[in-house]
C-alpha cells in the first residue's frame, strides 16, 4: 500500500445512498458549506445527488483545485446546472473550453472593452440615483434588480427597454430559484418555470444574435461575434455562454450593489473616508477608465464586499480522473470535487477577525502579501481556466455605482430587518429601505446620515 493509500478519506458524511446530504444543500445553499466547515473542518466529504464529492477550502486546497490538471469539468454538476446552463463551458473542460474561454475574456474581460461600456453603464446607473433622491425614501434591491437586467439587455441582447428589463429579471429570478428546489419538471412547480423562463432565455438571446448580424453595435455581444469569427469558432455555439453570461451578470451586479449601499449606508466612517476620495478624485461628470482607477478605497469596497457576503458559496463541480492528496488526506479517483468559495473567505488563518467588515484588508500591500487561493469570489487560477471572465467588469461597475451615489447622495438605513435570506444570492429580507438626500456639498464634514 502507497503512503497515499494510507491517508484517510477528509471528515464529513456520505449518508444514504444516491441522495446524501442534497436535501441539506437545497434547504440551506450556503449554510451546508458553513454548517459543515463548522464540524469538519476546511477539507470534507459529502454525497450530492449521487455522486461523492471532498469541498476544497483553506487557500492552499482551494488553489489545488482551481489549477490541478486532475480536477475537471464535466459530468460532475447536478442536474439543475445543467439543465440551467444547458451547454455553457462552465460544465466543459479541454481544448474547446479554452477557445471558446478565449472568445469571452476577449469580449469582456478586456480593459478596452468594459471602457466601451462605461458611458452607458454611468448613464443607467445616474438616471437609478436621481430617481432614488427624487422619492426620498425607496427600497432599492427590486430597482437594482431591474436596472441590472436593463444593463444586461443594454450589453448583450441590444433591447434595454423597461418591458423587456422586466420580462428578463422574471425569467433569471425563476432559473435562480431552481437551484433551491428539487428538480422535478412538473406543471405548477418552481423548477417546471425556470424550465420555461430558460427556453424563452433561449429565443431572446437567438433573436439578439440574428439582430447583430450586420448591424452597428458596440456591446459585448457584438464583440463576441467579433472574436469568434477571429477565433474560428461557430456562432451556434456562443448561444449557450451569452445565457449564462446573462444570468450570471444581472445577480452578480444587483446584490454586491444592494449589498455595498447597506454597507456603507450602516458604517459613516467608511461612507465619509470613500466619500472624500469621490470628492477629490471625481467630482463631477463622466468618469472614465483612468479616473476609476484612482479610486483606490472604493476598489477595496467592493473586493470586501465581495469576500464579507455569501454571494457564491461554491464553484461549479469537479470531477477527479486520477486519485490525489490534498491538505493530508485522500481522494479517490473518480470522486467530485467542489470549492468552497464564501467559507474559504471567511478563513482567519488569512483574513483577521473575519466577520468584520473591512475595507482595509485590501490595502495594496496587504493584498499584495496574500496567498494564491485566498481571495476567490470569481474563481481561482487564469482566466481561460475557470475563472470567472466578467471579474474585473464587477469591479468596476461597483466603483462607478458608488462613485454617483457618494458624490451626489447621502444616505440612511432606517430599522428594519436586515437578516439575509435563504436565496442563491442571499440579500436583505427587507428589500433594504433607503432613505436618500440631497448631498450638501458645502457641509465642512460629509457624512452619511
Amino acid at each position: 500500500m502507497s503512503q497515499e493509500q494510507r491517508l484517510p478519506l477528509p471528515p464529513g458524511r456520505l449518508g444514504l445512498p444516491w441522495l446524501g446530504e442534497s436535501l441539506s444543500l437545497l434547504r440551506s445553499n450556503h449554510g451546508f458549506y458553513t454548517d459543515r466547515l463548522a464540524a469538519h473542518g476546511p477539507i470534507f466529504k459529502t454525497r450530492l445527488f449521487g455522486n461523492d464529492f471532498v469541498v476544497f477550502s483553506g487557500h492552499e486546497a482551494f488553489h489545488t483545485f482551481a489549477t490541478d490538471p486532475r480536477i475537471v469539468r464535466g459530468d460532475a454538476d447536478p442536474i439543475t446546472a445543467r439543465q440551467m446552463f444547458l451547454d455553457s463551458l462552465a460544465l466543459m473542460d479541454g481544448a474547446e473550453h479554452q477557445t471558446r474561454k478565449s472568445v469571452l475574456v476577449r469580449a469582456i474581460g478586456f480593459r478596452s472593452a468594459i471602457e466601451a461600456y462605461l458611458p452607458r453603464m454611468q448613464g443607467l446607473m445616474s438616471e437609478l440615483i436621481d430617481s432614488w433622491r427624487t422619492q426620498g425614501t425607496a427600497t432599492i434591491r427590486p430597482d437594482l434588480q431591474l436596472f441590472a437586467a436593463r444593463l444586461a439587455g443594454a450589453l448583450y441582447t441590444g433591447d434595454e427597454s423597461d418591458g423587456a428589463a422586466r420580462e428578463l429579471s422574471g425569467i433569471l429570478a425563476d432559473m435562480r430559484a431552481a437551484f433551491l428546489t428539487i428538480p422535478a419538471d412538473l406543471p405548477g412547480t418552481r423548477y417546471r418555470r425556470a424550465m420555461r423562463g430558460r427556453n424563452r432565455l433561449i429565443e431572446i438571446v437567438d433573436a439578439a444574435i440574428e439582430r447583430h448580424r450586420g448591424a452597428d453595435y458596440d456591446d459585448v455581444l457584438a464583440r463576441l461575434l467579433t472574436a469568434a469569427g477571429d477565433a474560428g469558432v461557430p456562432v451556434q455555439t456562443l448561444r449557450a455562454d451569452v445565457r449564462h453570461l446573462i444570468f450570471a451578470s444581472q445577480a452578480g451586479l444587483f446584490a454586491p450593489l444592494t449589498l455595498a449601499t447597506m454597507e456603507v449606508g450602516r458604517h459613516p466612517e467608511i461612507a465619509a473616508r470613500a466619500r472624500a476620495e469621490v470628492l477629490e478624485v471625481a467630482p463631477e461628470g463622466p468618469i472614465p477608465m483612468a479616473v476609476l482607477d484612482r479610486l483606490v478605497y472604493l476598489e477595496q469596497i467592493s473586493k470586501e464586499v465581495r469576500r464579507y457576503f455569501a454571494l457564491n458559496s461554491a464553484t461549479f463541480f469537479g470531477r477527479l480522473t486520477a486519485p490525489m492528496e490534498v491538505g493530508g488526506y485522500r481522494i479517490p479517483a473518480g470522486w467530485g470535487a467542489i470549492g468552497g468559495i464564501h467559507i474559504n473567505m471567511r478563513n482567519p488563518d488569512v483574513f483577521t477577525d473575519p466577520d468584520r467588515f473591512d475595507p482595509d484588508r485590501f490595502e495594496e500591500k496587504r493584498q499584495a502579501a496574500l496567498a494564491p487561493g485566498s481571495y476567490v469570489p470569481h474563481g481561482d487560477g487564469e482566466f481561460t481556466h475557470h475563472r470567472c471572465p466578467a471579474e474585473n467588469l464587477v469591479t468596476v461597475a461597483i466603483k462607478l455605482y458608488l462613485a454617483l451615489l457618494l458624490r451626489e447622495t447621502e444616505w440612511a438605513i432606517p430599522e428594519q430587518d436586515l437578516a439575509l435570506t435563504n436565496e442563491l444570492f442571499p440579500l436583505p429580507t427587507s428589500g433594504l429601505t433607503v432613505e436618500f438626500r440631497q448631498l450638501k456639498r458645502s457641509s465642512s464634514a460629509v457624512t452619511t446620515g
